[in-house]
């Protein structure tokens, strides 16, 4: 008994019939210190002064109001000011019927939960480092689902309306160019929508290296098609009118104008086919090729892991409950409603800006990456904290490894999720959010089943 350390002033306390922990303050000490410490006596039991509320009480079901009745293990032989000293393995027994405990460090629950937290909150933004990883992850969802028998080119009741095509085609376009490191210029956001109604102006336009392209996107038999008003598609008097009319962004339209002026502007028609196969034809500044028969194949890469990982997506995409969601009234009102357009067009902006400067762009990308890492690194020091404790592997530490476990799996899942949720809502804005939302909740739930798993072992 006599080797048993007492408490000191600041320990966590935590109650089995509470949901949060607090900290015990020790009044009744006399300014009488112990190893230079405040350490808490039998009458440091005073609710509001000593004991704070411990969250929602599962015995009353409203918030806790603590009712101590008496430390149960207290040294006889060992006081301050009178009152006998509290062992550290003591209870405060509520009349409720709950048991505290004391912990000189962060409960492992409370530190855990807010590792799991940041686990999710990480999976998510590491998803979605950046907006254009929500915009790559809306475009390669539309192209999986065309491409797998999952979405039809051929609108209901509409079979010579041939705007699918041209919008998946323009897709594959951003996407390619996306995954080979060009930067988007254009002032207008992606296409992120199969129905999108057609419009004339330009399709893509990309900078890498200081060197300007302009693309041209076509889906089967189409081509480039001579205007009246500014000349053939792709062609220097058409990319001067588009251009000078809003089409580029501001902060590139200077360099893109001359490129175009003086002959350095790439110009490629992109070429979509029904089996999905893609290719470039290069053309002049008259918007015709520039060799006869010349072409140059493109594809969209996609790893194994990411073909299966876009299946499973596209599962719960298509699933009766999501596209239930993605038609309904609320998800259409949303996705037309001024406010998730200017966000959208905002993000998008923004992203542009980050881009045009390397260190921002390798920042950003390195963010949701270090908030994951964060994430781990704390359930990590939680399962050592927790296995020091115990000083062998038993049922805490079986337990705070479950946690960690679950929390990295469920953060992962949630984020998924979330973002299948948040894009049918509103594709965008809406990815972003749902992933990161979703990979928050799922970190934590992951993580309390998995603590009732490892409980098993």
């Amino acid at each position: 008994m006599g080797s048993k350390k007492y408490i000191p002033d600041n320990s966590w306390l935590t109650c089995d019939k509470g949901s949060a922990p607090s900290r015990l303050k020790v009044t009744h000490h006399n300014n009488t210190k112990i190893y230079g410490e405040n350490l808490a006596s039998e009458m440091d039991m005073v609710p509001g002064e000593n004991i704070m509320p411990m969250g929602r009480c599962s015995v009353t079901g409203g918030s806790c109001q603590p009712e101590p009745i008496y430390w149960d293990k207290c040294n006889k032989g060992v006081k301050v000011n009178g009152y006998k000293l509290v062992f550290e393995d003591a209870c405060l027994l509520c009349k409720q019927g709950g048991k505290v405990k004391v912990d000189f460090d962060a409960p492992s629950g409370s530190s855990s939960m807010a590792a799991d937290g940041l686990t999710g909150l990480g999976a998510g933004a590491w998803a979605f480092g950046s907006y254009d990883a929500a915009i790559d992850y809306v475009q390669r969802g539309v192209i999986h689902d065309v491409e797998n028998g999952k979405l039809s080119l051929v609108r209901d009741n509409s079979p010579n309306d041939f705007r699918r095509g041209g919008n998946y085609g323009e897709m594959k376009d951003q996407v390619f160019h996306r995954q080979e490191g060009w930067r988007d210029v254009r002032s207008e956001h992606p296409n992120m929508d199969i129905d999108k109604p057609t419009s004339p102006g330009i399709d893509g336009a990309y900078e890498k290296n200081g060197t300007y392209k302009l693309t041209d996107a076509k889906y089967n038999g189409a081509k480039l098609e001579n205007t009246a008003t500014y000349g053939r598609e792709t062609s220097r008097r058409w990319t001067k009118f588009h251009t000078d009319n809003g089409g580029i962004n501001p902060a590139d339209r200077e360099a893109f104008s001359r490129a175009n002026d003086t002959g350095t502007l790439q110009r490629e028609m992109v070429k979509t086919m029904p089996n999905g196969d893609m290719h470039s034809e290069t053309q002049n500044d008259r918007g015709y090729k520039q060799t006869r028969g010349q072409r140059e194949a493109m594809e969209v890469k996609t790893s194994r892991a990411g073909t299966l990982i876009n299946g499973v997506r596209s599962s719960i995409r298509n699933s009766r409950p999501v596209t239930a969601l993605a038609n309904s009234n609320f998800s259409q009102a949303v996705r037309s409603s001024k406010l998730a357009t200017g966000a959208n067009n905002s993000l998008f902006k923004a992203t542009q800006a980050v881009s045009r400067s390397p260190v921002l762009s390798t920042a950003g990308k390195v963010a949701g990456r270090g908030l994951i890492v964060v994430g781990i690194g704390l359930e990590v020091l939680n399962v050592y904290n927790t296995y020091q404790e115990e000083g062998h592997f038993g049922e805490k530490t079986k337990e705070a490894v479950g946690g960690a476990a679950g929390a990295i799996a469920g953060a992962w899942a949630g984020a998924e999720i979330g973002a299948i949720i948040g894009t049918a809502i509103c594709p965008g804005v809406g990815t972003v959010i749902g992933g990161l939302v979703g990979g928050a909740i799922g970190g934590i739930l992951g993580g309390g089943l998995g603590k009732t798993i490892g409980s098993w072992f």
